[in-house]
């Protein structure tokens, strides 16, 4: 009778301690990261609460690739192991940009004023070249069109016109080569040239607005290479086809 009360305890105990050892090892069990990108942050958590990880948004941004209010970066990145509770943080695409004060360009080369453009979240807009004695120098900083003091409030990704010094001396530039680039990469491209980017054409495989920032140039006008003025316009044309390019 003794005995069969002792086995019997003995019993209770092991199988308590084996299912305590389980619930130890499970506890801050190693995961694979989901993939988050492309989704909205409520639907992001709805995941990550399933996998028992958190998800923390550190950033916000309004311009570049994505849909408005998804995420559109992650670290960590997909795939990798992580332990339970792990935060994964991550970047949105806002829906509304974010105000920043306007910097001063004035003063600045071309090759400050785009390096600080781009260091801002701002982009560039079009070059105006007038009569200087300084090459290459910014005159007046627009935006719209209109002049925009260092200060005044502005939306991120804004493209800001720069007026900048051209003197009689001042030589041509030549067209760069512009296939297979973006047009937010080609209006920067064009900018180190001292050229603007001029009629922008998409054919019928551009549907989206995703589409329009994603769509590679597959012809331009002139060609590279052409001796340009400061200031000039190239044409282009963009398509998701990016095949075209290696047709021409």
């Amino acid at each position: 009778m003794h005995y069969g009360i002792a086995a019997g305890t003995i019993i209770i105990i092991l199988s308590v301690t084996f299912l305590g050892l389980r619930i130890s090892t499970n506890h801050g069990e190693v995961l694979s990261v989901p993939d988050f990108t492309g989704m909205t942050v409520k639907k992001a958590n709805e995941i990550a609460n399933r996998k028992n990880i958190k998800i923390e948004v550190i950033d916000s941004v309004y311009s570049g690739q994505g849909r408005r209010g998804t995420i559109i970066d992650q670290n960590p990145p997909p795939d990798i192991k992580v332990k339970e509770n792990r935060k994964i943080f991550v970047t949105i695409k806002s829906v509304m940009p974010k105000i920043i004060k306007m910097p001063d360009f004035v003063h600045a080369t071309l090759v400050q004023a785009k390096a600080d453009i781009e260091t801002y979240g701002l982009r560039i807009g079009q070059i105006i070249y007038e009569p200087s004695i300084f090459d290459n120098v910014v005159l007046e900083q627009r935006y719209r069109g209109l002049k925009i003091e260092p200060g005044a409030d502005i939306p991120q990704g804004a493209e800001i016109e720069l007026v900048l010094g051209k003197s009689s001396d001042m030589g041509n530039t030549v067209t760069p080569d512009l296939y297979g680039l973006t047009l937010e990469e080609a209006e920067l491209e064009a900018a180190e040239f001292m050229l603007n980017i001029g009629t922008v054409l998409y054919d019928e495989t551009v549907i989206t607005y995703t589409d329009s920032t994603l769509a590679k140039i597959i012809k331009q006008r002139p060609e590279p290479g052409i001796s340009f003025k400061p200031g000039d316009q190239i044409d282009i044309w963009l398509s998701m086809n990016t095949d075209s390019i290696y047709d021409n």
